[in-house]
């Protein structure tokens, strides 16, 4: 048994042994408040419910925005790497530019069909 149907148990019992003793209005009326707390508690909680007696609508709206939070968290965790990747590869081809451009060769050299097959053998070369 789990520690609070113990002690429920427990007090049911030290709670009956003084029941065969009491006047019949005082019963009566133990009577009567037990009724009403039975009803009271038969009505459905609205809102938060206490010591894990079931699930109300405000708890499952509450995982529906935890899991909706977490799609969006991993959305803009994706969109953020693929700028940043976006960004990483226009800083290399700025890099790559800068260094055409500060060549000295004349704007007919970059339209030659030979000079891109040299800058390919030249990036291949510096590579290894």
């Amino acid at each position: 048994m789990n520690e609070d149907t113990e002690f429920g148990y427990k007090a049911r019992q030290i709670l009956n042994q003084g029941v065969d003793t009491l006047d019949q209005k005082v019963a009566g009326r133990l009577h009567d408040a037990r009724q009403v707390a039975l009803r009271s508690q038969r009505a459905p909680v609205r809102g938060l419910r206490l010591a894990g007696i079931g699930h109300t609508v405000e708890f499952a709206f509450l995982a529906n925005a935890r899991n909706l939070l977490a799609v969006v968290a991993l959305s803009v965790g994706v969109m953020g790497t693929y700028y940043w990747n976006a960004f990483e590869q226009a800083q290399e081809n700025e890099e790559i530019d800068s260094a055409l451009l500060a060549d000295e060769l004349p704007p007919s050299a970059y339209l030659d069909r030979g000079f891109q097959a040299w800058l390919e053998r030249a990036s291949d070369l510096s590579s290894q």
